[in-house]
């Protein structure tokens, strides 16, 4: 009998390649996400920072020129700390429908995968049913040359 060909190995094979260029799409994006969120992060505590020194100044008397300083950066902190808060909004919606992409993609090569184990399973049979008749065969011509 021939050697095992399984006819949908270049399908396969170009889902496996999907599947992988879709993972690593995935992990970019994720890896966005964390920066943004430790922008983020950064943002809030220097807010947390700068609210603090503002009102250590306010406590023992400052000039209202130095206060308004303050209230301008807090403004510019709070304006960068919502463009940081809509790009994670992006990059989440776009991570969630590349995640999908994933979970389709990773199906795909799933099922193709257990049909190639099957005909494997249905090839060894075959192999195993010739082997048997060739066995049987054998003993058969070698009781018929004994008589």
């Amino acid at each position: 009998m021939k050697k095992f060909a399984f006819a949908l190995d270049k399908v396969l094979s170009y889902k496996r390649q999907y599947e992988d260029s879709i993972r690593n799409e995935h992990a970019v994006i994720m890896h966005e996400i964390r920066i943004q969120e430790e922008a983020f992060r950064q943002l809030s505590d220097k807010d947390v920072e700068i609210r603090l020194q503002m009102k250590q100044e306010q406590e023992m008397g400052c000039q209202i020129l130095r206060i308004h300083t303050y209230e301008n950066y807090l403004e510019y902190l709070k304006g960068e700390m919502f463009r940081v808060t809509q790009r994670l909004k992006a990059l989440k919606a776009k991570e969630e429908k590349k995640r999908k992409e994933l979970i389709a993609a990773k199906t795909d090569t799933t099922s193709l995968d257990k049909l190639k184990e099957k005909k494997i399973q249905e090839y060894n049979k075959e192999v195993q049913k010739e082997q048997e008749q060739l066995v049987e065969e054998f003993v058969n011509h070698g009781l018929i040359a004994a008589r």
